[in-house]
């Protein structure tokens, strides 16, 4: 019976020292143990050399690119702010050490200048190119050699802009890394495939779709060096312009033909025609002020604001020829009517034989002026419509002007319902 008790307190005793390994915190290392792996780790060792046991072999650096927030892409200027921060990775062969025997130390916070780090310089930045020359960077260094910098910037960077399909347009913008070393000391290679955006906070005109990375090693005058670009595809949200512009712009252009349709006597449709060209005018500045100074490749949407413009100047010059041949038909009708009772006045003055002889001798010459008349107008200068006179290409420009009026009309709806359908597949 005894012989049986001592096997079960032997197996409790085990049991409860196992609990006790595992419940006791590890031995915590004090400052001298820390200083003594800092003094053997960072002593005598050339930080311009990277850390491979054969230096011939490449290091290979991983990037992972993590954006935090788009500022602002200034289309005018062609670049765009953002603000990112890398998580860089490395192995150090040369450095490592076994946490049981440094008081289970297992990182080490060394700093830029304690250590050797990736020279990494940004080629398309506008500002500075070394934007990731931070001392401040946190720097680790774990018990097994593994290195993780992480510095962070805000990156002003050039991005050459398509504006072709502007407000609906989509822009490609990237970021691009080269090592400062030569390609036979480091080689650059992405940790992911895309760009990190777990913490993207976003943008209100511009929506990221996708990002992509690529890597390679380019060579200049027979040296090679490694370089990553990473990314970005953003789309313009099309709303703030799509209603305080092109609406506005597309209703002007669907009330600019009808400044025919209003009456004659209203006098209204040259300063109709004139405010509409006037404030096609306006928009057409405030698009230009968001648009580039380049005209490779021009705007669809300039485009079609100069063509409303000049179809607008059409509009205010045919009203104005319009009105003028109105007006001259009028004073001509006036001086018919004034004529009519003076001619009958003058019948009435004579009677008898000496009114019979006054009338024919008045016919002949009233017949040979008539064909005095009737010559100069097939020549260049009269000719006789509707019982009113008019000069003759004054009436023919009268014509075209009327019939230039309804192409305009014709044009100006068949290009509000072409521009109207462009623009809605374009939302689409």
């Amino acid at each position: 019976m005894e012989s049986s008790k001592k096997p079960m307190s032997r197996i409790l005793l085990y049991l409860m020292c196992m609990a006790l390994t595992d419940v006791l915190p590890p031995a915590l290392a004090d400052f001298n143990q820390t200083s003594e792996l800092y003094r053997n780790l960072f002593t005598g060792i050339d930080t311009r050399v990277h850390p491979s046991v054969n230096t011939s072999v490449p290091k290979q650096v991983h990037i992972s690119l993590n954006l935090l927030s788009l500022r602002e892409i200034v289309q005018t200027e062609q670049y765009f702010v953002m603000n990112a921060w890398l998580d860089v990775r490395w192995q150090d062969e040369i450095r490592s050490w076994d946490p049981d025997q440094h008081g289970g130390v297992r990182f080490v916070y060394p700093g830029m200048k304690g250590m050797w780090v990736p020279r990494v310089i940004v080629t398309n930045s506008i500002d500075e190119r070394d934007v990731l020359g931070d001392d401040s960077a946190p720097l680790s260094l774990a018990w097994d050699g593994t290195a993780r910098w992480y510095p962070g910037a805000v990156f002003y960077l050039s991005c050459p802009m398509d504006m072709t399909f502007f407000p609906f347009d989509r822009q490609r913008c990237r970021v691009h890394f080269l090592a400062e070393e030569y390609g036979s000391d480091v080689n650059l290679m992405p940790s992911r495939n895309t760009v990190n955006v777990d913490n993207y906070g976003g943008h209100g005109e511009w929506e990221l779709e996708s990002t992509s990375v690529d890597s390679d090693v380019a060579g200049f005058e027979g040296v090679k060096i490694s370089h990553l670009t990473y990314y970005f595809n953003f789309r313009r949200r099309s709303g703030f312009y799509l209603l305080n512009v092109l609406v506005p712009v597309i209703l002007m252009s669907l009330l600019s033909p009808l400044v025919f349709v209003l009456p004659e006597e209203s006098g209204e449709r040259v300063s109709f025609s004139v405010t509409l060209l006037l404030s096609l005018a306006v928009f057409m500045g405030i698009v230009a002020d968001n648009l580039p100074k380049t005209s490779k490749p021009l705007p669809v949407t300039i485009v079609y604001l100069f063509g409303l413009l000049i179809h607008c100047g059409l509009c205010v010059l045919c009203s104005v020829l319009h009105l003028k041949c109105e007006q001259h038909k009028a004073k001509q009708q006036q001086k018919q009517k004034e004529y009519a009772p003076s001619q009958a006045s003058q019948h009435h003055q004579f009677g008898g034989q000496d009114h019979s002889e006054h009338t024919g001798r008045v016919t002949t010459e009233d017949a040979r002026n008539a064909d005095e008349s009737k010559e100069k107008t097939c020549g260049k200068n009269q000719l006789l419509e509707n019982g009113s006179s008019f000069p003759k290409p004054f009436c023919n420009f009268c014509r075209i002007s009327c019939s230039a009026n309804s192409f305009l009309i014709v044009l100006g709806y068949v290009s509000w319902f072409g521009v109207s359908g462009y623009f809605l597949v374009r939302l689409l």
